[in-house]
């Protein structure tokens, strides 16, 4: 007789996910603490990338005394699919489950990637909010001494302002990013200090409905 293997749905994904995250917890908090890093992608990143083609993972102590397992979306279409998986976590004493990469407490917003870094704690935004506070775009300033390579301005930006607001946020009501080069932020009518960015948005968003 022939058996006909039917393709894993989301749900099936999800169950996958958590079934070894609860059965391996002690070897995935090992292999974390030890920083071996090529098996905790070898055995994570494919029931993963199950779940959602872009999503991604990772790990962190963040605002919580446990370890914390992230499902980071990546985009936002991903966003209901993390959430949803996140819902279904298993109660794994010592574990802690985000569907998305919380904000980070920074004492200075400095960032290394691709070959090179950059310090945002002078860099200035303006915002453009739309259908009365469903989203808004984030025009952001810096000057040369505190500029990252021109082949890196959107990278930096969307590390920036994920850092500050937290990637759910970034990528549920945040629309367009756009980076520019200034002689004076100083200058710029109406910007305000990056490190405001987040107090300024809790009050322009409208509430989710």
């Amino acid at each position: 007789m022939l058996c006909i293997r039917q393709p894993m749905t989301k749900n099936d994904s999800v169950f996958e996910l958590w079934n070894f995250f609860s059965s391996n917890a002690k070897e995935i908090k090992a292999a974390y603490d030890a920083e071996n890093y090529d098996w905790l992608d070898g055995k994570l990143s494919p029931l993963v990338k199950a779940i959602a083609e872009d999503m991604n993972w990772e790990f962190g102590p963040y605002h919580h005394p446990d370890n914390t397992f992230v499902l980071s979306p990546t985009v936002r279409e991903n966003l209901p699919a993390s959430r949803a998986a996140v819902a279904q976590a298993p109660d794994i004493p010592g574990w802690f489950f985000e569907p998305a990469k919380p904000a980070k407490e920074l004492l200075s917003l400095f960032f290394e990637a691709e070959g090179s870094s950059v310090c945002a704690d002078e860099w200035r935004y303006r915002l453009t909010s739309y259908n009365s506070g469903e989203f808004v775009d984030i025009e952001i300033f810096y000057d040369s001494s505190t500029s990252p390579l021109a082949a890196h301005e959107q990278m930096f930006c969307e590390l920036v302002v994920e850092a500050i607001l937290g990637e759910e946020l970034r990528l549920d009501r945040v629309g367009y990013l756009k980076p520019t080069l200034v002689l004076d932020v100083g200058a710029i009518e109406n910007a305000s200090k990056i490190r405001y960015l987040k107090e300024h948005l809790d009050e322009v968003l409208a509430p989710i409905q």
